[in-house]
């Protein structure tokens, strides 16, 4: 829900990328480099008026709104009651299905739109589409799998540095490293900032707990398992309307409905509705440990990618505790804390200089052909979804931002994102998303859940059995598996 670094522009891979994959028991997804993105909603891409008009008015529009979407005020807006540690799980568990690789034909610089024969092999999802923590065990896009700790089937962690005293039982709360300080990890966008960098390693702890008396084999299937659990019953019920959660649950997809055999990840949750997360990040996580009372956004970021010191091992007390009233998630609007409209280079994970991370979610979704947020919702009418009013926007949008509305058309053509942003203010304060937010990521996230390795959807009697209540297992419980909390 964080995510910065998407978008990287490299070359796609070769088969030879994945050569060293030998670890065939993590998963068979080693025999496969990429994965198809698409459109959600295919018939709104003939329709012109589905889309934002392609010129440069609107690309200027865009970047006025996106400039104004930071809050106004320099003291961050008060929080949701939701344990903060949600923020971050949701950036691993998009880090854990999504990667754009290839997609040498987005430019910032030059925004326009993409035609529709360049996605097939211009845009590919090199991350599989499978919520069974591959981030965690590899391949990564080299084709290397999570080292072992020797000759054992635990997975390679590192101590922290700076003190002879360990922040919990033990030193090894660091990701294992090279020499230039990049992590060996499935995905290594997860050592992009501390916390889901810690919430990494915590996943790697919980696993070496249960080969203490478990396989290699059965221990990273009973996780992944456990991992799909917290995200159908924790995670999805908590950002998305309870409701909408269940109805797709005990219901077949109505707009998420791909081959089994062509499989993909559709363009719009990727690159606009999941990114609502951005709106939830605070500027500063208060109460880290007794070390270090707390941390600015920036600080999360400039001390990632470099082994970790004691003070910066997270107690996640405050992240799990909302009743204590620290890092309380910001709630879902149409600003973003400002420092996340300001990004510095280190920051980002391509060559584009544009830091303000709303222009950058603009002129993507510009980019990539992202169907307005009115099309949307009147796509979805057999759900009984209908678009957002110009007034209903407008009350919801931030005093600064709706000259830029008015003035540029967006009030009835609006950009996706925005649009999914607004419709979570406008219908729950910003505690969760709106209709059409929440139906497609819970579409989306459990349609994956039923593809999934392992999926717990194919076992129906399945509970989990690794928290302290039967039939209960969230993060919490997670993070006292792995012994941090």
């Amino acid at each position: 829900m964080i995510r910065i670094a998407h978008g990287t522009v490299v070359p796609l891979e070769t088969d030879e990328h994945f050569s060293s994959a030998t670890n065939a028991t993590t998963s068979n997804l080693a025999l496969k480099r990429s994965w198809p993105f698409d459109y959600m909603f295919q018939e709104l891409q003939a329709d012109d008026e589905a889309r934002l008009e392609t010129s440069a008015k609107t690309v200027e529009d865009l970047c006025r709104l996106g400039k104004v979407m930071g809050e106004e005020t320099t003291e961050s807006k008060p929080g949701v009651n939701m344990p903060a540690i949600y923020t971050f799980f949701g950036q691993f568990v998009d880090h854990d299905i999504t990667l754009e690789m290839g997609s040498s034909k987005i430019s910032l610089a030059n925004p326009s739109p993409i035609t529709l024969d360049q996605i097939p092999g211009n845009i590919v999802n090199s991350r599989s589409p499978d919520l069974d923590l591959d981030s965690v065990y590899g391949p990564d896009i080299d084709g290397e799998f999570a080292p072992r700790n020797g000759d054992t089937d635990e997975l390679r962690l590192a101590s922290v540095a700076g003190s002879d005293e360990p922040p919990r039982r033990d030193t090894l709360h660091d990701l294992p490293r090279r020499d230039n300080g990049s992590a060996m990890i499935g995905d290594r966008r997860n050592d992009e900032n501390i916390v889901t960098s810690q919430l990494h390693v915590a996943f790697m702890r919980a696993h070496n707990k249960l080969v203490e008396k478990l396989t290699f084999e059965d221990a990273s299937k009973k996780l992944r398992q456990h991992y799909q659990w917290i995200v159908l019953h924790d995670f999805l019920r908590r950002i998305a309307d309870p409701i909408i959660v269940k109805n797709v649950r005990f219901r077949a997809p109505k707009f998420f409905t791909p081959k089994p055999q062509s499989f993909f990840m559709p363009l719009e949750f990727s690159a606009a509705v999941y990114r609502f997360g951005h709106s939830k990040v605070r500027a500063s996580y208060d109460m880290f440990n007794r070390h270090n009372p707390g941390g600015g956004l920036d600080l999360l970021f400039s001390r990632a990618r470099q082994p970790l010191t004691v003070g910066w091992v997270i107690d996640w007390t405050h992240f799990l505790r909302p009743e204590l009233g620290f890092n309380l998630p910001r709630p879902i609007d149409t600003t973003l804390t400002k420092l996340l409209l300001e990004l510095r280079p280190a920051q980002l994970a391509d060559p584009d200089p544009e830091g303000n991370l709303a222009i950058r979610n603009l002129l993507r979704g510009y980019i990539l052909r992202m169907p307005t947020g009115q099309a949307v919702a009147n796509a979805m009418a057999s759900d009984g979804i209908r678009p957002m009013t110009a007034y209903q926007i407008l009350s919801v949008a931030a005093e600064s931002q709706r000259e830029v509305l008015i003035e540029s058309g967006f009030l009835t053509k609006t950009p996706l994102w925005f649009y999914i942003l607004a419709e979570a203010a406008y219908y729950s304060r910003g505690y969760h998303l709106g209709p059409v937010g929440s139906t497609i990521v819970a579409e989306v996230l459990i349609e994956v859940l039923r593809k999934s390795t392992d999926s717990i959807l194919s076992e129906p009697d399945w509970r989990p059995t690794l928290g302290e209540t039967p039939g209960k297992f969230d993060l919490e419980d997670l993070l006292k598996l792995a012994g941090v909390f």
